[in-house]
């Protein structure tokens, strides 16, 4: 089965809760996602995984949270082809955007959903997380 690595940022009781409904999503499909807060994360971390997914929560500034720092200088020097990222907001706004900009130069390949988790509610997840995972297999089948 494939690898998932689950990174998050900014670090909070409530997005806490959205970070364990998505990798329970997972759990369900028989994969055992890692999860980390953004600023711990690493090149081998990155490099080890089929399946990255970056929640993200704008900062009141609109920025991307600072914790995303190292990730972002990460992706400038990285390929990540033959990868999946997936997206997932949490708070009232659509956050992803500066990640998925710092992303296209790695060749991972990008899905568009970007569900929006507000006031830590978390739908049935289980569609997204297989979306995600059965994106991924037709990519890598599509390489083969």
């Amino acid at each position: 089965m494939y690898s998932v690595l689950i990174l998050w940022a900014p670090d909070s009781a409530e997005n806490r809760k959205i970070v364990d409904a998505v990798s329970r999503a997972f759990d369900e499909l028989s994969v055992s996602p890692v999860t980390k807060l953004a600023a711990d994360a690493s090149v081998a971390d990155l490099t080890a995984s089929d399946i990255l997914l970056f929640g993200v929560e704008k900062s009141d500034n609109g920025e991307m949270p600072p914790d995303y720092g190292e990730c972002m200088r990460i992706f400038r020097g990285i390929t990540l082809a033959g990868r999946t990222a997936g997206f997932f907001s949490m708070g009232a706004a659509r956050a992803t955007a500066p990640l998925r900009r710092a992303l296209k130069e790695t060749e991972i390949a990008q899905r568009d959903d970007d569900p929006l988790f507000v006031d830590s509610k978390t739908n049935d997840l289980s569609e997204w997380a297989r979306k995600l995972i059965n994106g991924h297999r037709e990519m890598k089948n599509g390489r083969a």
